[in-house]
Formats: C-alpha cells, structure tokens, sequence
C-alpha cells in the first residue's frame, strides 16, 4: 500500500504502478547496495598477509555497510514519498560504496592475494555493474510512478515532479513550486495551497497547452507537458491537501472539547488534621462543598474561619496542580508543540475566510 493513503479509489487505480515501483526501489536501493556490501566483504575474508593489511582491509567493508545503511534509513524515514529524489540518492550512496569501499578492497586484495586475480577481476565488474543497475533502476522505479500523470496521485503524500524541456514543476503536500525558462532567463517560483485559488489550462500562442495558476499574486502561465493531466493531479492534490487540514481542525477542536470536559471534572478537597474541617473546590479555585463535623465544638469562630481559608488555600493548590499535569503532561507533546504554529495559522485562515 502506498503510505498515507486510506482511499480504495487510489490504492486501487495506482496499485500497478506502485507494486512495480516498490519492487524497483527494494532492488535498487536495498538489493544492490547489500550486494555490493558482500563484494566489499569477499575481499576482506580473502587470505591476507598481516593484521595490518586486515585492518586496512575492513575499512571498505565498514564504508560499504555504513553507506547502505544510510540509504534504507533514509528510505524508510523520508525518502519513499519523494521519487524524485530516489535516483540522486541511489547515485550517491552506491557510488560511495564503489569509490570508497569496492575499488579500495579489490586493490587491497590484489596486493595481497595470490592466484585470485581473476576472481577479484570479475568482482569488480560485478560491483560496477551493481552499481550502474541500481542507477537504471532507481530512474525507471521514478518514471513508473509519475509517467502519464493520473488525477489520484494528488490524493498521496508523494512529492510529485513533472519535467518538460521548459520547465520543471514540484507538488508537495501544501504547495507548488516551478522553474520556467524564460527569454531572460529562468524564473523560479512558488506558492501555498492556502494562496492558490484555482487551476486551469490555456492555450499559448504556439497552440500549447499550458499550466494557469490563479494565486494571491496574479496569474501564472506555466508550460507543462501533459499540461491537461498535470492540472488534474493538482486540483486533486489541493482538495486533499483541505481534507487534511479540516481533518486536523476537527482533531483539535475534539481534542480542546476532551480537555475543557476533563478540566471541568477536575477537583480537589482539602481538611483539617482533626477532620473538623473539609472544603471542596472546582477547577477554578471556586469552593463547592464544605462541611464541618462535630470536631468544631470547642473551637472559636476565628480559629475556624482560619482552619477554612486554610483548607480552601490547599485545596486550590491541590486541583492547580492537576490542571497543570493534564494540560502539560497529557496533552503539550513535543510532536503538538511543533504542530501549534501550522494548526494556529490554519484556524486563522478558516476564520479570516
């Protein structure tokens, strides 16, 4: 299943797509750099002279380990909504782990084994061939899932990007980038979902179709190829985008409802050490109950009103502290305490609407 995404809709339309580029990413991003991991492993467990040489030889082998192992962490954390970035990444790692760890293991084991040459030979081409196979296949895993834009790639998480010879536009999950080259130049811009109004095409004076964008700003013409169908993902990638912030609306408006209804609960009583006296307070410091019990006979009207002002002074400090830890402890995450900003400019923006 593609992350993110709960629409059977669009897990059933794009499912094609993504099963093959999933199987293209695990083989090019996990198979072949763990494959060129083992080549880097064969040359160091070949029979070596001294110990020195077998320290030197196991450095390859950590930089191969430690490369495919950045590039599955990154996979897992961000890099599997971004296809974009899959083939950058494959190029960087694997070429690391050819660089740094394949090409100084086979001149080690050159050096120091004897009657191999051969073998090393062929693990060598194996690994450069490893690594250019991961390249082909990181870029046909991007082009399998953005080829022929559909209108239900506006409705994942994916960051999309579509490419022509004139220019290069950027979905994300709340905004829209783009580069076009101009007669001056290039022009690179952007806008909010929150900022664009509406998307529609044109005609251009070469009879392309064109990309408008109605923002804040003004107007903006943005030459696509496929312009039709990049303006469908978008309009789908802005209702999904509002979704999600209703969504996130409506969770924080539950959420400040579940706190006011626990505050309201909340209480506290304090007494006396004889238990003569007994005071109740609300959540906002207001007393609700007290009682006194036979344990005041005795007792002056002045040392009772102390004895009362007393409770009703810890008591307040009892049900303060609770609200304390409810509002804090329960509900103020470090996650929440990130998000605040983004949910407080969203309300605003609902209001000023």
């Amino acid at each position: 299943m593609i992350p993110m995404v709960d629409s059977p809709h669009v897990a059933v339309a794009l499912a094609a797509r993504w099963r093959r580029a999933r199987v293209l990413v695990l083989v090019s991003m996990m198979g072949l750099p763990a494959l060129l991991g083992l080549i880097c492993l064969t040359f160091a467990l070949l029979p070596l002279p001294d110990v020195s040489t077998v320290t030197w030889a196991v450095i390859p082998v950590v930089v191969a380990t430690l490369s495919a192992f950045a590039l599955v962490t990154w996979l897992r954390r961000d890099g599997l909504t971004d296809p974009a970035s899959w083939l950058p990444a494959t190029v960087l790692m694997t070429s690391s782990q050819v660089v740094l760890g394949v090409v100084p293991g086979f001149g080690i084991a050159m050096r120091s084994a004897t009657g191999t040459a051969l073998v090393l030979k062929a693990l060598l081409a194996l690994g450069v061939v490893s690594a250019g196979s991961a390249w082909s296949l990181a870029r046909r895993a991007c082009r399998s899932l953005l080829a022929s834009p559909v209108a239900e790639l506006g409705s994942t998480p994916l960051q999309l990007e579509f490419r022509s010879s004139l220019s290069r536009i950027v979905i994300g999950a709340d905004r829209v980038d783009w580069t076009c080259r101009t007669a001056g130049g290039r022009l690179d811009l952007g806008v909010s979902f929150r900022n664009l109004h509406a998307i529609t095409v044109a005609s251009a004076d070469d009879a392309a179709i064109v990309l408008v964008l109605h923002t804040s700003s003004g107007r903006w013409r943005v030459p696509a190829r496929e312009a039709a169908a990049v303006c469908a993902v978008l309009r789908q990638r802005k209702v999904w985008w509002e979704r999600r912030a209703e969504a996130a609306i409506e969770q924080e408006r539950a959420r400040y409802h579940e706190m006011l209804r626990l505050i309201g609960a909340a209480k506290a009583t304090s007494s006396t050490e004889d238990g003569s006296v007994s005071v109740t307070v609300n959540a906002d410091g207001v007393a609700t109950g007290i009682e006194l019990t036979e344990g005041i006979r005795g007792k002056s009207p002045q040392l009772i009103s102390a004895d009362l002002m007393a409770c009703i002074d810890q008591a307040q400090k009892t049900v303060r502290k609770q609200v304390q830890h409810l509002m804090v402890t329960r509900y103020v995450t470090k996650q929440r305490k990130e998000e605040l900003p983004v949910l407080a400019q969203r309300v605003s923006e609902r209001i000023a609407a």
